[in-house]
Formats: C-alpha cells, sequence, structure tokens
C-alpha cells in the first residue's frame, strides 16, 4: 500500500493476492482503513498530538525525564489509538450503510455496444431501439423470435437489466450459457460472464457473483480482466452480511 516492496516482495505479493480469497479480503480491509484515516484528516490530528507531545516532555523533563517520557507517550497513544478506532468505525459504518446492491451494482456497470446482425430489417431496428431507451420493445420484438441465438439472449438480458428485471436479466444469460455450453462456436461468453455476475449483485445472490468473480479474475486474458479485479471484495462481503 505504501510502495515500500522491492520489485521481487511486491510479485510475490501479487501473486498471493491473486490466490488467496482471505489475503484479498484483509487488503481490501486494510485499504478501507487507510483511506478512512485520509478522508477524516487524521494526520493533523496526529500532528496537534505530536506537538503536544513535545510540549508535555519539555515540560517534565526537569522533574523527572523517565516518568515524564512514559507517561506523556501513554497519554498520547491512548488519544490516537481512540481517534482512530473513531475514524474507522465511523467509516465502516458509513460503508456499511452506503453499500447496496443497487450501488455496487451501478459503480461496476459498463454500457455496452449491441450491435444486431440479423438480416431483417425489423430486427436490425432492435439496435436503434436499444439505443433510444425503448428496452421493452426490445424484449418484445426479440421474444418474437422462434429461435433464439447467443446474440438474441444477449441483447435481451442487457434490456432486462435496464429495465431492473434483473432475475429475468440471469435466466436469459443462463440461457446464453446453455447454447454456448452446446456449441462448437462461442459467443458473447466473456461479457456473459461479467454481466452476470453484475445481475447476480444486483438481485442479491452475492455467493454466484463471487463464484463468477473468481471465474474472471483466474483468467489474465479475460476480457474483463481489470474491471473484474477493481471490485470491492469489501462491499461484496458487506452485502452478502446484509443479503444473509
Amino acid at each position: 500500500m505504501d510502495g515500500e516492496l522491492t520489485a521481487t516482495e511486491k510479485q510475490i505479493t501479487e501473486e498471493q493476492l491473486k490466490t488467496d480469497v482471505a489475503l484479498q479480503q484483509r487488503y481490501q480491509q486494510l485499504l478501507a482503513a487507510k483511506q478512512a484515516i485520509k478522508m477524516q484528516g487524521l494526520k493533523q490530528r496526529v500532528q496537534a498530538i505530536q506537538k503536544e507531545y513535545f510540549e508535555e516532555s519539555q515540560s517534565l523533563k526537569t522533574e523527572n525525564p523517565q516518568i515524564g517520557k512514559r507517561i506523556s507517550f501513554f497519554r498520547t497513544f491512548m488519544r490516537a489509538a481512540a481517534i482512530l478506532i473513531f475514524v474507522v468505525a465511523g467509516f465502516g459504518i458509513f460503508q456499511y450503510t452506503s453499500t447496496t446492491n443497487a450501488s455496487v451494482y451501478n459503480d461496476n456497470y459498463i454500457p455496452y455496444n449491441v450491435q444486431v446482425s440479423r438480416g431483417s430489417e425489423v430486427l436490425n431496428n432492435m439496435a436503434d431501439l436499444y439505443y433510444a431507451g425503448n428496452y421493452a420493445e426490445v424484449i418484445r420484438i426479440t421474444n418474437t423470435l422462434s429461435n433464439k441465438n447467443q446474440q438474441d439472449y444477449f441483447i435481451i438480458a442487457q434490456a432486462y437489466l435496464h429495465l431492473n428485471n434483473s432475475q429475468a436479466a440471469i435466466s436469459n444469460f443462463k440461457q446464453l450459457e446453455n447454447l454456448n455450453n452446446n456449441s462448437a462456436e462461442k459467443y458473447f461468453a466473456q461479457e456473459t460472464d461479467y454481466y452476470l455476475m453484475l445481475a447476480y449483485i444486483k438481485n442479491g445472490n452475492i455467493d454466484e457473483a463471487e463464484k463468477q468473480l473468481d471465474k474472471i479474475v483466474s483468467d489474465k486474458q479475460h476480457l474483463f480482466y481489470d474491471k473484474a479485479k477493481s471490485i470491492s471484495l469489501t462491499k461484496l462481503k458487506i452485502l452478502e452480511w446484509k443479503n444473509e
């Protein structure tokens, strides 16, 4: 966190963070604590305490340097500890109350550039309808298709996400996965990995979302690897507690 590791130590630590979920969670918690300290101006308060410590130690030095130093240090330590506990606890409460399924979803959702490749003029208008925000019509048209392909399921799932129907989005993403599993050619596979994870988060299925996240971050070549790595494990854990 402070950039104090050597190149070798940094590489070893990064490898451990990729494979050790508990370590990842602890790291996220430490990052949150560090951020809380910065946000609450603890640095300025500690500086004030240090100044107070210096003044007290100077006044007690002539009477009994050893006792004065111990008393002053103990007081300083207790004050700093109390402030730290207050700040971290306050930030923890803020994180807990402000973290919701919707907030985590919105923080990590990436608008997708939908394209329709079917030949029908009516069906090609689905992209225009999608960008116009007419998601209900996109769903209606797609549901008239007798044989849906991967693209159809992906588009309708995206439309359902925009309409806040996460359960229907999950169902269509799973249908897409089933088609890919039974087909030699895979379409929208990595996109589905990521957006299915977001749909699980929005729907409160945090355990399933974490499985999807692990699947993505285990593959450095995954299209959404970098984005998935940036998702806060601490916030997912908070959601897990809230949805129990």
